[in-house]
């Protein structure tokens, strides 16, 4: 599952000026540049070594947010030359490939609102799947609280996530309710935030860390969806200690090959009944004298929840309404192709833009500097 990431075989590694060789975790990337801190605190913008590229892996880039790295210096230029083994990712299927979002968490802050845009609980299941599969924490957050007209049925959500041993609670950035236990849970921890664009993930951040200011926009009012922000992840020093990784917006979540008995091993009030099931190979969705649906029956497993399971294991996307996209998706084509030469990546000028300006050292990082 969390495959080491290292140099790939047969590419030509950068010219090694004989100095040491530096490591440092990757706080954001583009197309031909990564922003990484080194573990002495400095900050630097490096390129790509040709050897990290191969046309023939599984995954979009080679290279993540998140990722601990070994640079080395090329005629005065730092080289990102090998990705350290990762202890897990967070990933979704893009095309025919694995797009690693940010890798090496400790938790993944799942934000969901209570309106504007709609609630979406499906997405919530499918997020919690992907994070317990990366083994990092979900910590279940429905913002927004303040615009429900009934906050009833968003309590009954929490209490059914947190009754699975989940972290869970209600915010809303705009009353700071839930702000400082949000706080709290961030503290001393890296984190990565994920949903849908538009539920205020930035926004949460901003009230956490005033003056750490990530772009926001309104809901759009044609669509009731968020407008694009977040293009790509940047792992934000915090001054409670650790990072926040605020991911580009998402409108559905393809987990990438996983088959059905690990799903279900991933739905947590599933596992005392898996093993009663009649056939050892049963998927929990038809088979006869399948415990799993027997306890769904007598109400020991959420209908809502079981249903989340089934969509996922037959492939089944909640439907998107009309005009909504992904964050990412005009910068990333679904299937677009991980480059095989540092000098022949892609060339997309819009997000080429947004994250080369990213990579760029940030003095007002240095008040929040924390050791991952």
């Amino acid at each position: 599952m969390n495959r080491p990431r290292g140099r790939a075989h047969g590419g030509r590694r950068g010219r090694d000026d004989g100095g040491p060789r530096r490591t440092g975790l990757v706080l954001a990337v583009s197309v031909r540049h990564a922003k990484v801190r080194l573990d002495d605190g400095e900050t630097l913008r490096c390129e790509y070594s040709r050897g990290l590229y191969d046309p023939t892996s599984s995954f979009t880039r080679p290279v993540a947010a998140g990722d601990r790295v070994e640079l080395v210096s090329d005629r005065g230029r730092s080289l990102v030359d090998r990705v350290l083994p990762r202890r897990g990712y967070l990933s979704r299927l893009r095309g025919r490939k694995e797009q690693v979002i940010v890798a090496n968490v400790d938790q993944v802050i799942i934000v969901s609102a209570a309106a504007e845009p709609r609630f979406r609980p499906r997405l919530i299941d499918r997020l919690i799947v992907a994070a317990e599969r990366a083994r990092f924490a979900p910590v279940v957050v429905i913002n927004k609280i303040d615009r429900a007209e009934d906050r009833a049925p968003f309590l009954e959500k929490i209490a059914l996530y947190r009754g699975l041993g989940y972290a869970a609670f209600v915010a809303s950035a705009a009353t700071g309710e839930g702000v400082d236990e949000l706080r709290e849970i961030l503290r001393g921890k890296i984190s990565a935030a994920a949903g849908p664009s538009g539920v205020g993930k930035s926004t949460l951040l901003n009230s956490v860390q005033p003056g750490l200011v990530i772009r926001t926009a309104p809901i759009s009012d044609r669509w009731g969806k968020g407008v694009h922000t977040t293009t790509g992840v940047t792992l934000h020093p915090l001054q409670v200690g650790g990072y926040y990784a605020d991911t580009p917006g998402v409108r559905a979540f393809a987990i990438a090959g996983l088959p059905s008995a690990d799903v279900a091993v991933l739905f947590r009030e599933f596992q005392p009944f898996i093993d009663s099931c009649r056939f050892n190979s049963c998927t929990h969705d038809h088979e006869p004298e399948c415990a799993v649906q027997i306890a769904v029956l007598h109400g020991k497993i959420s209908f809502e929840r079981y249903e989340s399971y089934l969509k996922i294991i037959r492939g089944d996307e909640e439907p998107a309404e009309d005009g909504e996209v992904d964050d990412d998706d005009e910068a990333d084509g679904p299937d677009a192709p991980a480059a095989e030469d540092a000098s022949e990546a892609p060339d997309d000028a819009a997000e080429a833009t947004e994250a080369d300006e990213a990579d760029e050292p940030d003095e007002s990082d240095e008040p929040g500097r924390a050791t991952p």
